[in-house]
């Protein structure tokens, strides 16, 4: 009898307990690509306007011979990873406080990771190749600040974000290797 009784009142309880929240949200095929057009067509009109149609065969010369394609294209890969992985944490719901601290601080990493690389050509096309290693530095570190607050909220936010950790520490090294060679 005891038993029954406790089982009825913590029924009783749980349904006194349930919370639902009723907030409006954009789909997750909204969220998708506003996330990936935003970041991709912001990034890239930045990235391009700096310089690098124009600077590939005008910058110094460079340790070993990079393609101009190779150029070209990192940038778009960069920003679809980082729409990407930006998507796949705002697709994760959060309620409590601890885990918006988290999403402010992602977002804050996220940004500046998103202006030191749109800012890296810029440095890169008009022959400074010692600011573009510190701002490739710099974006080396929010990248791995914004991967571990990303694998926090979400695993394949996590998993994208490490990809681009990966690459952008090889353009980091390789910048530093141009730069003081």
């Amino acid at each position: 009898m005891h038993i029954f009784r406790d089982t009825a009142h913590t029924n009783g309880t749980m349904e006194n307990t349930v919370i639902v929240k009723d907030e409006k949200r954009l789909s997750s095929m909204a969220l998708f690509w506003v996330c990936m057009l935003t970041t991709i067509g912001i990034g890239l009109l930045i990235s391009y306007c700096s310089g690098i149609f124009g600077g590939v065969n005008n910058i110094e010369k460079s340790p070993f011979l990079v393609p101009n394609w190779v150029v070209i294209a990192l940038f778009p890969v960069i920003y679809v990873h980082m729409g990407l992985a930006l998507y796949f944490t705002l697709n994760e719901n959060v309620y409590t406080q601890s885990g918006r601290n988290v999403r402010a601080w992602t977002w804050v990493f996220w940004l500046g990771l998103f202006a030191a690389i749109s800012m890296m050509p810029y440095f890169l096309f008009h022959g400074m190749t010692v600011a573009s290693y510190i701002v490739a530095s710099l974006a080396g570190g929010l990248a791995l600040g914004t991967t571990i607050l990303m694998y926090q909220q979400s695993g394949a936010a996590g998993v994208t974000m490490t990809i681009l950790l990966a690459v952008i520490t090889v353009v980091m090294i390789y910048l530093g290797y141009w730069a003081f060679a």
